[in-house]
């Protein structure tokens, strides 16, 4: 038979369990199923394209989310560095959002606006080609494998009922528009889409 002691323990362990779920749907998952029109009417923010939304997925698997955040925090340091503070807009479309906590690597969040594809292929190639003090793997076999493309409309269509506004004909040429692109090329043009639809937003 369990002690009282025990059980006492059991209960609140139980209470507290759900005490702390309850406050992580509060904090992580309302505000999502809230969003307003306001906020959507001042964001810049715009939907990736398909081959924009294949290279997130590589970014994804590869891990990149885990050294690099997407996120400039409001310390002068920061903004200096990467521009305005992240806003609540800037990330409507983002499912799930990659602004990370490790930053091992520097902040993604305005990338487009300081290197070109060409920078991009070549630091993915070797990145101590472009900085010789990079820690980072290189991922030259990113372009060697090839996309086929066949899940892309699958996920814009999830994307669409999650609320980002995909037409049908953007859906139904999605695997064209994918097919035939390396995972590399995928990559750049994700990261050749950071900051690009803030970059009239530079206000503090």
């Amino acid at each position: 038979m369990l002690s009282k002691d025990f059980t006492h323990s059991l209960v609140i362990l139980i209470i507290s369990t759900v005490a702390v779920a309850s406050c992580s749907l509060l904090v992580w998952v309302v505000p999502n199923l809230v969003r307003t029109d306001d906020i959507r009417a001042i964001s810049h923010a715009k939907p990736l394209t398909a081959l924009e939304v294949a290279g997130r997925d590589v970014y994804i698997s590869e891990g990149c989310h885990v050294c690099h955040t997407q996120m400039v925090r409001s310390l002068e340091p920061e903004i200096v560095r990467n521009g305005r503070a992240s806003k609540e807009g800037d990330d409507i479309y983002e499912f799930p959002n990659l602004w990370g906590s490790k930053r091992t690597g520097p902040d993604l969040t305005n990338l487009s606006r300081k290197y070109s594809e060409q920078w991009q292929r070549l630091h993915l190639m070797d990145p101590r080609q472009v900085v010789p003090t990079s820690i980072m793997p290189a991922y030259p076999w990113l372009f060697e494998q090839t996309l086929s493309g066949d899940d892309i409309a699958d996920k814009m269509r999830v994307l669409q009922r999650l609320g980002v506004p995909y037409t049908d004909t953007e859906i139904g040429r999605a695997r064209l528009e994918v097919k035939g692109a390396t995972k590399g090329e995928a990559l750049i043009h994700y990261l050749q889409s950071l900051g690009k639809d803030t970059a009239g937003d530079q206000e503090r």
